[in-house]
């Protein structure tokens, strides 16, 4: 077993069916990310085939107190955007609501925003702050 939150590439190697191209994929997208809150996370990297990822799951363990947040109240466009749940329009979104509506008190905000749907917000709030 391996944590998906702490796995260098050569551990991802140790799985069956990963070799260097996707430990290098699946840590590049977790650090992109800021850390997996849930193992299905390692699904969605690209190119990762379903079955790969069926034949590794229960070898993979998950430790998320390592997740890397975005604070709302400080972030810029650029930032928000370089997560690859929130897209430019999404960012500027969040951005233009702060400005309009002064500091996020919390990340349930986020709703009152109709680009950010709940599935949206399911995805996005274990990466984001109100510090």
């Amino acid at each position: 077993p391996i944590d998906i939150n702490t796995a260098d590439t050569s551990e991802w190697k140790s799985l069956k069916g990963i070799g260097s191209y996707y430990a290098r994929k699946i840590v590049g997208f977790r650090e992109k990310l800021g850390g997996f809150y849930k193992v299905e996370q390692v699904a969605e990297t690209y190119g990762l085939p379903d079955s790969t990822f069926q034949s590794i799951r229960s070898f993979l363990l998950i430790s998320t107190d390592r997740i890397k947040q975005i604070n709302l109240n400080t972030a810029t466009v650029e930032e928000l955007k370089a997560h690859p749940y929130i897209k430019a329009n999404i960012a500027t979104a969040i951005v233009n609501y702060r400005a309009n509506h002064g500091a996020f008190k919390s990340i349930d905000q986020l709703l009152n925003i109709g680009a950010v749907d709940d599935e949206l917000y399911r995805k996005i709030a274990p990466y984001l702050s109100v510090n």
